[in-house]
């Protein structure tokens, strides 16, 4: 079965990021305890938007196992609690927006979690979809070869604007590595060839959206 993620981005109030940090040491505990699957708090390294800006993030192994963790929140009064603090005028950060997303299963990868997270999404152009996944397969191959892990492809769902756009995402252990990576792209004959073809070449099959660097919190 398909994995399921689900994101919130938001936006860190100034002089509040202490607080925000205690409030995401007590959702990670709250979906633990619940049964989701990775929860992590990332922050925006480079993605264009403002300073402050975070995504929290779970996975699922399942649509149906993201609906019951979802029936689970809304019946338990410690999490509700916490949602009306969260959302309340004094909390310490903003919520932008929710977005789901469903992975796009196209490779055995190296599921190994790191601390920096790539993610690039593009809008598919009609009638290149197919050809855009066997690009997103080979790229996955590609980074993971160079040296990033967990390099996976995801397509959005409840989303919004976003919705039906593709999300490539590839995890890192460290700046460093990331850094090495980024390198390659500019001089590893088979990343150069899909680079150039995918965005500049004859071989365009979506639009760039988006691309963003977070850094995992350690919480």
């Amino acid at each position: 079965m398909a994995r399921v993620q689900d994101s919130v981005v938001g936006r860190v109030k100034p002089g509040r990021m202490e607080d925000h940090l205690a409030m995401g040491v007590e959702v990670v505990k709250l979906f633990d305890r619940l049964g989701a699957e990775h929860p992590r708090l990332c922050m925006a390294i480079a993605s264009g938007e403002p300073s402050g800006t975070f995504t929290f993030s779970t996975e699922y192994p399942s649509g149906e196992a993201w609906g019951e963790v979802g029936d689970a929140v809304n019946a338990d009064a410690e999490f509700q609690a916490f949602i009306a603090r969260v959302s309340a005028e004094n909390a310490p950060s903003e919520i932008l927006q929710f977005n789901t997303a469903t992975e796009i299963p196209l490779r055995e990868n190296n599921p190994t979690l790191g601390t920096i997270i790539s993610v690039h999404v593009s809008r598919p152009i009609p009638g290149k979809f197919e050809e855009g996944l066997e690009q997103a397969r080979r790229a996955c191959e590609l980074v993971e070869r160079a040296g990033a892990t967990n390099a996976r492809c995801w397509q959005m769902g409840y989303a919004g604007m976003g919705s039906g756009m593709t999300m490539l995402s590839f995890e890192f252990a460290d700046a460093k590595t990331c850094g090495r990576v980024g390198d390659m792209w500019n001089t590893d004959p088979d990343m150069v060839e899909l680079a150039m073809q995918s965005r500049f070449g004859d071989a365009i099959t979506s639009t760039p959206v988006f691309d963003g660097l977070y850094q995992v919190v350690p919480i």
